[in-house]
């Protein structure tokens, strides 16, 4: 994420357009990944940061922040999230990430906070934060990386739909295609929520 964004713009299919617009009309939301390029680089991280160990991958580290996310109350879908290195430049290139899309379902007022702790313990460069409306989305360095550099806010402009931009997401190749629900902590099995709460309580 080199480059300040003038919009903030999403490609959505349109079958999820208008479960995702009700979501973000309705509740805070907010896109952060566990995923880095080297998840043994701690370099640009905070002493928040937790150590990764071996045999971790991005794979568990995505599996134990989506089980945090459930733990907390919050509702969670995975999505293929990507950024265009280079924006607007002849040497521009996609760059993908696996992201989870999450919403404030109970209103609480912590929310941001949280994620951007989150942010912090896995060594993210930002975490999307949308304020309910998806008026003025802004970008929180959780990290040192150079942009947005840590605690800086950057705001990436307000939802708009089927455009081309730097920051996008997709899934399979389709514009930011979701699942057909949010995950909660409510819907899962007796066996999951134990999953679930042992895995968070790694996190927490």
């Amino acid at each position: 994420m080199k480059r300040i964004l003038e919009n903030w713009k999403r490609y959505l299919n349109e079958s999820s357009l208008s479960r995702v617009y009700q979501h973000i009309v309705a509740h805070d939301a907010a896109v952060i990944s566990a995923s880095r390029n080297d998840i043994f680089d701690r370099e640009k991280c905070t002493e928040k940061a937790m150590t990764s160990e071996e045999g971790d991958s991005n794979m568990l580290r995505t599996r134990d922040l989506k089980a945090t996310l459930l733990s907390l109350g919050y509702g969670v879908t995975k999505m293929r999230g990507s950024y265009i290195e280079d924006f607007d430049t002849p040497s521009a290139v996609e760059v993908a990430e696996d992201s989870l899309f999450v919403v404030n379902l109970s209103d609480r007022s912590n929310f941001f906070t949280s994620l951007l702790e989150l942010g912090e313990k896995f060594c993210q460069d930002s975490v999307l934060l949308i304020p309910r409306g998806g008026q003025d989305a802004f970008l929180h360095g959780t990290n040192h990386s150079d942009f947005p550099g840590y605690d800086n806010k950057v705001v990436v402009g307000n939802l708009k739909l089927g455009e081309d931009a730097e920051f996008m997401t997709r899934t399979q190749g389709r514009p930011f295609t979701f699942t057909e629900s949010l995950e909660t902590y409510k819907t899962l099995s007796r066996n999951e929520r134990m999953a679930v709460k042992s895995i968070a309580k790694k996190i927490l």
